[in-house]
Order: structure tokens, then C-alpha cells, then sequence
């Protein structure tokens, strides 16, 4: 009975480490325990630690295990729950934890340090075409991100602390952009009173959009544990790379973009609908999602996205496109990762990020920092809203599609399986 708990647990574990939301961990873990005879079992998540009791007649085990480096592993999920679906016999002990052997050799990065380097460059630079930034800004943003990205890929290597490799990583942006962006200035390449609010583009590659939505996802179905504990994971990732921009701007003069009216000229919603595609690909990819994920995530993305802009050019509230985006991402998100049998994890929450209002949450921590109290309440309610309304849309287009989810149905464990000879 031990052995059986331990490899049940760790199924849950391997999912946790990989990201995805309270929900999809206790299922996976119920059909891993089902599968290998367990009555019962109760779990309680948080983004660093599973406890769990497991029945099996009148015998009952209760194991807690934690690990302290949470990331984001689109592929390992996908892997761990197609393994999790097909256990419909019986099993052993021996062979399920065989199986996750192969998936923890088996699904490593996909993709090269160089490429990751590039995503994330790409991606920031998106976020600057949709802030309308001019293209030399864009290009400077690309360079100084790609190299903030470098920088966290190689302390992350060296197994340094989450926080400190993205701390390292914002001022080493924030610098080479100010750097580049001072050079060019003072070549009269650049209008010098428009190029101190781009570095706030820079560092959105840092911006923890997976854990951030799997949160509220987890907190609408009242699952404490799991959602507040992911939201605070989140919510710290934010204050540290916050502070440390904030920290470089003050001595550099560096300064958050102003806001811009929404755009309603069509040539600009196609370079839009391009920009969004981009920058959604390039998180992907620093999701480690496959090339299906990717796709998929940019192609819903960028539709619902250049949705959300169009609705503001209407005059709709920024909150209502914000839900609007959410809902028409989760919707399509749930028919397109049907079809192509993915999580729909992999596929909405990489494409809802683009939507995700750095700028806002960069420039609260930046009021605060100059001692403006008004801009910085008013610019964290701005972001929180933004991100909430967002997440609210996800969860809407959940309760519309997933009938299991909406009623809170697991996985029954009383029925019954097919022998599988012990295998």
C-alpha cells in the first residue's frame, strides 16, 4: 500500500512541478489511484506541497510530500495526463512508475537555449507593437529582453533561486535597454522624451501569466489551498520584477509609457492581430509547449485578442473586452483542444498572457516608489481588474463546456476497471 500511495503521489507531484491548476492534479490522481485499487482517496494542493490520505478497505495511509521549484511544463503536462486517461485496468505499482520513469526522461526542454533567447525578445517586442511604441523602441525592447532572458536561462542552469534569476534578469533588461536606447539618443537616432517608457516592455517575459490564471481558475472552484497558494507564487514573481524595474528606473530616469487611446485605424488592428500571434508563440515556447500547443495558443490568441482591441475601440470598458477576450479564448480553446487532444491548459492560458496589462501593474510599483499614491492605487486596481475580468472570462467559458468541472465531479473510484494481468 505504500509503494502504490508513493506513485500515486507522485503523478501529482510531477503535475504540480509542471504548473497546472488544483483540479487536473486530484483527478489525475484519483484515476492513477483507481487504477492501482485504492477505495478513496482526499488531497489537498498547493503550488509546493500535496497532502494525501489513501483508503484502501479498512487501512487508510496519509503521505505528504513538497518540492520548492515550481515552473510552468506544457509538455509534461500533456504527457502525465495522456498516461493519467488511458488507465482504464488495472495495474501495478511497478509499471505505473515505469511509465512516468519514461516521462521524466523522455520530456525534457524542446527547445534550445538560443531559441528561448529569441522567444522571449520576440515576445516583449509584441507587447511594444501593441503599445504602440515606434519601431526603434520595438527593436531595442527585442535585444533587451532576449538578453534579460539569457540571463535567467543561465542562473536557472546554475540552479539559482526563482527569484534571484528573475530579479537578475529584469535589471540586466532594464540596463541594456536604457544603455542602447542612451546611445541612440545621443546619436539623434531616437526622440529621447519617448524612449524611458519602453524598458517597462522589456521585462514582461517575466510576468508569470500560467500561474496567475491556473490560480483564479483554482479560487472559482473554492479550492483554497491551491488557488491563494499559486496566486501568492504569483503575486511575488510580480512585486520582485516591480521592484526591481523600479529600482533601475529611479537612478536612470527611466519612466512607465504613458496610456494610449485605443486605435481604431484598420492597418494598424492587422499589424495587431500579427503582433499578438508573435508574442503569444514566443511565451509558448517559454511554456515548453510543442509545436501543436503553439500554434493552437497563437492562432485562438491573437483572434480573441484583436477582438478585445476592436471592443475597446467601441468604447466597451476595458474590463468588459478583457472578460470578452477571456471568454472567447476559453471557448474556442475548449472545441480546438478537443480536437486535437491537448489539455486545454497548454492551449488558453499561453494565449490569454498577451492580454495581461504589465505596463499598469509596473507603473503602481513605480507611483510608489516617487511617492504618488493616487497613480499607484489606481494603477494596481487597473491591473487586478484587468487580470480578474480576464480570468473571469476563462472560467465562464469552463462552466459552459466542461459539465464535470462545473459540478465538481472527480473521478469515481467504485467503478469498475478492466484486469490488466499486473502489469
Amino acid at each position: 500500500m505504500g509503494v502504490a500511495a508513493d506513485t500515486v503521489l507522485r503523478v501529482g507531484l510531477l503535475l504540480m512541478g509542471a504548473g497546472t491548476g488544483g483540479y487536473r492534479i486530484i483527478r489525475a490522481m484519483k484515476r492513477a489511484g483507481r487504477a492501482l485499487g485504492f477505495d478513496r482517496l482526499d488531497a489537498v494542493i498547493s503550488v509546493t506541497t500535496i497532502t494525501c490520505t489513501f483508503h484502501q478497505g479498512q487501512r487508510f495511509r496519509t503521505v505528504v510530500a513538497t518540492q520548492d521549484s515550481p515552473g510552468v511544463d506544457a509538455s509534461r503536462i500533456e504527457a502525465i495526463e495522456t498516461l493519467t486517461h488511458r488507465l482504464d485496468r488495472k495495474v501495478d505499482a511497478a509499471w505505473l512508475g515505469a511509465r512516468l520513469d519514461e516521462i521524466e526522461r523522455g520530456v525534457v526542454k524542446r527547445w534550445s537555449f538560443p531559441l528561448l533567447v529569441l522567444a522571449a525578445g520576440c515576445a516583449c517586442a509584441s507587447f511594444a507593437v501593441l503599445n504602440r511604441f515606434a519601431w526603434a523602441d520595438v527593436a531595442v525592447v527585442a535585444v533587451a529582453a532576449a538578453l534579460g532572458q539569457a540571463v535567467r536561462g543561465a542562473l536557472v542552469g546554475r540552479h539559482v533561486r526563482q527569484l534571484g534569476a528573475i530579479a537578475a534578469a529584469v535589471v540586466a533588461a532594464c540596463l541594456v535597454y536604457w544603455a542602447v536606447m542612451g546611445a541612440l539618443s545621443w546619436l539623434k537616432l531616437v526622440d529621447p522624451a519617448s524612449a524611458a517608457s519602453g524598458f517597462v516592455a522589456s521585462v514582461l517575459f517575466v510576468v508569470p501569466g500560467f500561474p496567475l490564471f491556473s490560480a483564479l481558475i483554482d479560487l472559482s472552484r473554492f479550492d483554497i489551498a491551491a488557488g491563494l497558494s499559486r496566486l501568492a507564487y504569483a503575486v511575488t514573481i510580480i512585486a520582485v520584477s516591480a521592484f526591481a524595474v523600479a529600482m533601475v528606473s529611479a537612478p536612470t530616469g527611466m519612466h512607465p509609457p504613458a496610456h494610449q487611446p485605443p486605435a481604431s485605424d484598420w492597418r494598424w488592428f492587422a499589424v495587431a492581430t500579427v503582433a499578438s500571434a508573435v508574442g503569444i508563440a514566443g511565451f509558448a515556447l517559454l511554456f515548453n509547449s510543442s509545436r501543436r500547443m503553439v500554434l493552437l495558443a497563437a492562432g485562438l490568441g491573437a483572434v480573441a485578442n484583436v477582438a478585445r482591441l476592436g471592443l475597446l475601440a467601441a468604447g466597451v470598458s476595458a474590463y468588459g473586452a478583457a472578460f470578452c477576450g477571456g471568454l472567447a479564448i476559453g471557448l474556442m480553446g475548449a472545441a480546438a483542444a478537443k480536437v486535437a487532444r491537448l489539455p486545454r491548459i497548454t492551449v488558453t492560458v499561453p494565449a490569454a498572457v498577451i492580454m495581461v496589462p504589465g505596463p499598469a501593474m509596473f507603473a503602481s510599483v513605480y507611483a510608489l516608489n516617487a511617492g504618488d499614491m493616487q497613480q499607484a492605487v489606481t494603477a494596481a486596481a487597473t491591473a487586478s481588474m484587468t487580470v480578474l475580468a480576464i480570468g473571469t472570462g476563462l472560467v465562464a467559458a469552463r462552466m459552459l463546456t466542461d459539465r464535470d468541472w462545473v459540478l465538481g465531479r472527480y473521478i469515481d473510484l467504485d467503478k469498475p476497471l478492466r484486469d490488466q494481468g499486473g502489469r
